[in-house]
């Protein structure tokens, strides 16, 4: 379950922030779509993590293409 205390995310910011930190550049008239789809990302990922995971659950393997690495 969602931490109530854990205030809702700044989408606009987000996406500012992000792009910013990856050399982005949004057109302004883009960005409303940019941040609506972000939102929309975030509305459906929510159940997968609301998902409780115990304790003892560790990272799964990454695949490579010469092998599993952990």
């Amino acid at each position: 379950m969602t931490d109530p205390s854990t205030p809702p995310i700044d989408l606009q910011h987000y996406v500012d922030q992000a792009s910013a930190a990856i050399g982005l550049s949004i057109a302004p008239q883009d960005m409303p779509a940019v941040v609506a789809i972000f939102a929309n990302l975030a509305r459906v990922a929510a159940p997968l993590m609301e998902f409780p995971l115990p304790a003892e659950a560790g990272p799964s393997p990454v695949f490579t293409a010469g092998g599993i690495k952990r």
